[in-house]
């Protein structure tokens, strides 16, 4: 039986796939550790979750806002306020970033790890 040498095409094709899995790789290895998700209601911190830490999904109910947390972030699950643009925010990930339920007097931020703001005014 004669033995098959590799393709330009196929040793092509394996070096992408080596590259791409050593991306995934890095980037998890330089993600940032310690983003901490704050949430508030009616101005007052509810509760501080550092989102590394989380081995599984968290769900809070804050003043009818359901929030859930994992380690890749937060989002507003649902709300009863009529717009849900809280909802519609999506995941938060990133430090700065934060979503908003103004009828509910609900917010959830994150803070700590990598942000690409330089700084905020206001």
């Amino acid at each position: 039986m004669e033995k098959r040498k590799f393709s330009w095409k196929e040793a092509l094709l394996l070096v992408l796939v080596l590259a791409v899995a050593a991306g995934v790789y890095l980037y998890a290895k330089t993600r940032p550790k310690g983003a901490e998700a704050v949430i508030e209601q009616d101005g007052e911190v509810y509760r501080r979750v550092v989102l590394t830490d989380l081995k599984e999904p968290l769900t809070l109910e804050v003043n009818g806002a359901v929030i859930e947390l994992d380690k890749d972030g937060a989002h507003f699950v649902s709300s009863p306020c009529p717009d849900k643009i809280c909802v519609n925010k999506g995941i938060i990930k990133r430090a700065g970033e934060s979503a908003v339920c103004l009828p509910q007097r609900v917010s959830v931020r994150i803070e700590g790890g990598d942000s690409e703001i330089d700084s905020v005014t206001g």
